[in-house]
């Protein structure tokens, strides 16, 4: 009696350690159920809903562009110095050839005199051999036509003396004397012909270094010069100075850039692209912006190929006409269009896209229950993505982050009409 009675007790004992169990699961099945209803239960109100539809699409990319002047040039000191003097302003309208700038530089000046004065003295001396050339070139005229006269002379005299000779009337030295004075003479002629033909090759040689080296010279010359003049800073071109804030006193090095001068009667569109699109850009293509509320259609006149943190340049222009009151700087919005106007399938753009990188959405029902489904999209504008598949014309899509959903397959979307009741 004893043993069945223990046999019952440690049975009752048994159920009675399961029993919180027991009544625990069912609970924490509703509050689950409950939770996870409240968590996926969504306001419409709160979503952003689009609707996928058949229609236009043209592959475009938004650009951030900035307007700039089509011609700029930079001023630059080519000289080093002190500042003397400035009398424009910056963002003053100047003419080509206005002075911008004086410098002084003592060192320079010194030394400008210094070699001026050098280069001149041997300009002077190789003039001085240029003109002891000549002389000598006359002297030796001189002996030429001085031997030649004599020479015509004896040989006139030989003459006589050839005829007096066979007469008898002269003895036979005087007539040897005559023909050796004859033969002298013309040996003699020979020589200076010679000599000048000779001294005219040497001198003709001669003038023709001396001639480049007095050039040469002359272009040191002007080269000093022309350093003393670039203490002198004038504008290369007409336009608007900028950048150009600059103190009677300071100290310009060599090669400091010193401001620009921008050409205003023309402007282009400076642009960053991410470099992704870099093979997909190319010279001609169309783009549109808007200026003050103004709509210019402009296209690519120039691709920088240089990629710098992860983006390159172009430079759009417009088609015709010019920009209303354009400002260097002034930022604008431009579309730039990388394919041809297509019928496509689409869906809006929307922030879902940075939660899944456009591989689901929540599709959403009649019965307002908005279901995961795959996807796949191709290319993009700023307002639509193009859609390969997954989704059918009419489809309601939550356009909205998801970063709250999880990984939720199914979401509730309650109307407002059901906050009411």
């Amino acid at each position: 009696m004893d043993r069945q009675l223990n046999t019952k007790r440690a049975k009752l004992k048994k159920w009675l350690r399961f029993t919180p169990i027991l009544l625990l699961v069912p609970f924490l099945y509703i509050m689950a159920k409950e939770g996870s209803d409240s968590a996926l239960s969504l306001e419409a109100s709160s979503l952003k809903i689009g609707t996928v539809s058949f229609g236009e699409f043209q592959d475009v990319v938004s650009l951030n562009g900035m307007l700039e002047p089509a011609r700029t040039v930079q001023i630059t000191a080519l000289q080093g110095g002190r500042v003397e003097s400035i009398p424009v302003e910056d963002g003053t309208f100047i003419n080509q050839g206005d002075i911008l700038m004086t410098l002084s530089n003592a060192d320079l000046a010194l030394d400008f005199m210094n070699r001026e004065t050098q280069i001149v003295e041997q300009i002077n001396n190789l003039r001085s051999t240029r003109i002891q050339l000549d002389q000598t070139k006359r002297q030796v005229q001189e002996q030429l036509i001085d031997v030649g006269y004599r020479y015509s002379e004896r040989q006139r005299q030989y003459g006589i003396d050839s005829s007096l000779y066979q007469d008898g009337a002269i003895s036979r030295s005087e007539y040897d004397a005559s023909f050796n004075e004859l033969n002298y003479l013309r040996n003699l002629l020979k020589l200076t012909e010679d000599r000048l033909k000779t001294d005219e090759e040497y001198r003709q040689q001669q003038l023709g270094r001396i001639d480049g080296s007095i050039e040469l010279m002359e272009r040191n010359l002007e080269a000093i010069r022309g350093s003393m003049e670039a203490l002198i800073i004038t504008a290369p071109i007409s336009g608007q100075i900028s950048q150009f804030s600059h103190e009677v006193g300071e100290s310009k090095s060599k090669g400091e850039s010193l401001g620009r001068i921008d050409v205003l009667d023309s402007f282009i569109v400076a642009a960053p692209i991410d470099q992704y699109y870099l093979n997909r850009v190319s010279i001609g293509q169309q783009a549109v912006a808007e200026v003050n509320g103004t709509v210019y259609d402009l296209h690519v006149a120039k691709v920088f190929p240089a990629v710098e943190n992860g983006q390159f340049r172009v430079h759009l222009r417009l088609d015709r006409g010019h920009f209303e009151q354009p400002r260097r700087g002034q930022n604008l919005r431009v579309r730039l269009s990388l394919s041809a106007v297509e019928e496509v399938l689409r869906i809006p753009k929307g922030a879902f896209y940075g939660s899944t990188g456009g591989r689901y959405v929540y599709v959403i029902s009649e019965e307002g229950v908005a279901t995961k489904r795959e996807i796949e999209l191709g290319a993009q504008n700023p307002d639509y993505f193009e859609v390969h598949s997954g989704l059918e014309t009419g489809d309601k899509v939550i356009l909205s982050s998801y970063e709250s959903f999880g990984n939720a397959q199914q979401l509730r979307i309650k109307e407002e009409k059901d906050d009411q009741n």
